[in-house]
């Protein structure tokens, strides 16, 4: 028996990990332009700071529990990145790419300092609401420091758009850990 047959299936199994991996950051990139899409089209009149971090962080939080690649939400954000390029979606703020790219950088950083804890729902909803609360904490920097108006700012003050985005991060990192905790659940079952 020579070994060139082992050495062929060796060579199989590291091309098909390959393409999966390849394939695991084209979906995760492809989650941050989900994200922000979402946002962009779903222009719904409700008045109320923060109500798009129900969608975000539940698409954020669902791609970060279903991959097993460590900085897995800082690949989605760098979809975010990417998309907001192009200036055709009728975003204004020339600093929202840095401020919607945050959330998946920060989940990242916490996830992974707490790993241990990853499966219990409080802790990912505390990771999902401070994550998604970056946004207007940066927007108050760029605020302070460049005076650039932000209409939330304007219009609530300062207290009610941070609070407004702390909570709708929170419920919409719950939402996503939910749904995403009981496939996972369903499928070990199978």
């Amino acid at each position: 028996m020579s070994g060139k047959q082992q050495l062929k299936s060796i060579s199989v199994l590291s091309h098909s990990s390959v393409y999966g991996n390849v394939a695991e950051y084209a979906v995760l990139f492809g989650i941050g332009i989900l994200a922000i899409l979402l946002h962009a089209r779903l222009r719904t009149p409700l008045s109320i700071p923060g109500h798009h971090g129900l969608e975000f962080m539940a698409i954020f939080m669902a791609g970060r529990l279903a991959s097993n690649i460590k900085w897995a939400s800082t690949i989605s954000s760098l979809g975010i990145g990417f998309i907001l390029l192009f200036p055709i979606f009728g975003f204004k703020d020339p600093y929202m790419g840095f401020n919607y790219m945050l959330p998946g950088i920060f989940i990242d950083i916490f996830f992974n300092l707490t790993r241990y804890f990853k499966w219990q729902m409080l802790v990912l909803t505390i990771i999902a609401a401070f994550g998604y609360f970056t946004i207007p904490l940066s927007r108050l920097f760029i605020h302070a420091f460049t005076g650039y108006p932000y209409s939330s700012f304007i219009k609530f003050g300062y207290f009610i758009p941070v609070v407004n985005y702390f909570f709708f991060g929170a419920a919409g990192g719950f939402f996503g850990a939910g749904i995403t905790m009981t496939i996972k659940n369903k499928f070990k079952k199978i």
